[in-house]
């Protein structure tokens, strides 16, 4: 696993810089065509009507090809970061925090980006969180990533339901839910969304599969999250769906975990 992160980052280090370029060049040469649509103006408008139309076509053609570079451009460059993050090792130190504060922080994040994102967004989230549970140790930030990642896939996936229509009763609803466990602190989220199907479940935490469209997701969310989980933390984290109902995401993370990397993998 170690030789295929390091693979994995010189590859996607490689690919990031003529990436750039792409994108760069992309929306200089927008600029570039839009300043010569404002120099040629006079010299086109002078043109016969079907020139001046074959001319206005041509600069429109080239216009929407240059966004389309540069939409797919953005996209390869998430893809990159993606498998960047993929790569890495542990990303920060174990500190000892507030679970429940963490997921509240983590629920506000994620709501307000998605509203942002469209302002039509509206959700209901529940939350049931155990009131005794004591500080643990753990990797804040990354802990936090799982999180945005269940909370965003969990948004996804019952405002899907929605769209499709056919309920007029129908709420999107999430539903967290944290426990203690003793040695162990348990993360439940649940969504009422369209579930997932028997076949996909078992290739949910494989790196690349994404059930969204083309451009929507890359399919390392939760890859990543399944590696943070059990990898960096010790922990476990399972799926239980069914389709048309709800999918509910469970995140175990044990209070202790001494184990090496070397010894996880064994």
């Amino acid at each position: 696993m170690a030789s295929l992160g390091q693979l994995t980052a010189g590859i996607a280090h490689e690919i990031k810089n003529p990436l750039n370029f792409v994108n760069n060049f992309a929306g200089l040469s927008v600029e570039l065509l839009d300043e010569l649509k404002e120099t040629t103006a006079p010299a086109v408008a002078a043109l016969g009507e079907d020139k001046r139309a074959e001319v206005d076509e041509t600069i429109e053609m080239l216009t929407g090809n240059l966004e389309k570079i540069a939409e797919h451009g953005r996209r390869a460059d998430g893809i990159v970061r993606s498998m960047l993050e993929h790569s890495r090792g542990s990303s920060g130190e174990r500190r000892s925090i507030d679970l429940n504060g963490l997921i509240e922080e983590a629920l506000n994040l994620a709501y307000h980006g998605a509203r942002a994102q469209d302002q039509s967004f509206n959700i209901t989230l529940e939350r049931e969180f155990g009131m005794s549970i004591s500080p643990i140790e753990l990797v804040p930030q990354d802990v936090m990533r799982v999180c945005l990642n269940l909370f965003g896939n969990g948004f996804y996936a019952a405002t899907k339901r929605q769209k499709e229509g056919g309920e007029p009763t129908f709420k999107p609803t999430l539903k967290v839910t944290t426990r203690d466990l003793g040695d162990a602190v348990e993360i439940r989220v649940r969504d009422n969304g369209t579930g997932i199907s028997p076949e996909i479940k078992d290739k949910l935490f494989q790196p690349f599969f994404t059930t969204k469209p083309t451009g929507e997701g890359t399919g390392l969310g939760l890859s990543i999250s399944y590696d943070i989980v059990t990898q960096e933390h010790g922990g476990t984290f399972t799926v239980d769906s069914r389709v048309g109902e709800f999918t509910e995401f469970t995140v175990r993370l044990p209070r202790t975990y001494g184990a090496t990397m070397a010894e996880a993998a064994s």
